[in-house]
C-alpha cells in the first residue's frame, strides 16, 4: 500500500527527526574520567571516578571514590561507589546519574545517591545531588566537576 502524498513528502523529515532523537540518546558525550568537589548540607568533599562500561542509549557504568569531611569535625569519611552516569535527558544539555556505595569511617554505611549534571564551560560542569544512607540520614549538595 502506497503512502498518501503528504506523508511521502514528510517521510524524509520524520526519518531525520527520528535519527536525531536516537543520536541525542547515545552517550557520545559521556565522560571517561571525572573529578570534582562538593559542598554538602553535612560537610564538603572531593571525588574522582572512571567509566568502565558504556551502555548504548542509556549511559555509562563506572566506579567512583571520594573523601568527605563533615562540618565541625576532624573525621574524614572515605567512600567507594558504583555509578550509572551520563543518563541523557532529551532536548537538554543536562544528564542524570545514580550511585550506590559505601562510606568508611568508624563504621561502614551504605548509601544511594542521585542527581543532575550540566555544563559550565569547557570540561567544567555543575553537579547537584541528594543522598540517603542506610542509617536514615539524608543530605544534598552542589559542586563542580571536571569531565574528560
Amino acid at each position: 500500500m502506497a503512502l498518501p502524498v503528504p506523508t511521502r513528502r514528510l517521510a524524509p523529515l520524520l526519518t531525520l527527526v527520528a535519527l536525531a532523537t536516537a543520536a541525542s540518546a547515545t552517550t557520545a558525550g559521556a565522560s571517561a574520567v571525572w573529578a570534582g568537589a562538593d559542598l554538602r548540607t553535612t560537610g564538603y568533599g572531593v571525588r574522582a571516578g572512571v567509566a568502565l562500561l558504556p551502555i548504548p542509549f542509556v549511559g555509562s557504568l563506572g566506579v567512583e571514590a571520594g573523601a568527605e569531611r563533615g562540618y565541625n569535625t576532624d573525621t574524614t569519611a572515605f567512600s567507594a561507589a558504583l555509578t550509572l552516569r551520563d543518563l541523557n535527558l532529551p532536548l537538554t544539555p543536562v544528564d542524570a546519574f545514580a550511585t550506590v556505595g559505601a562510606e568508611f569511617t568508624d563504621a561502614t554505611r551504605f548509601y544511594a545517591e542521585a542527581g543532575l549534571r550540566g555544563p559550565l564551560f569547557g570540561p567544567a560542569g555543575w553537579r547537584a545531588h541528594v543522598r540517603a544512607r542506610q542509617d536514615g540520614a539524608f543530605s544534598g549538595g552542589v559542586g563542580i566537576e571536571l569531565r574528560f
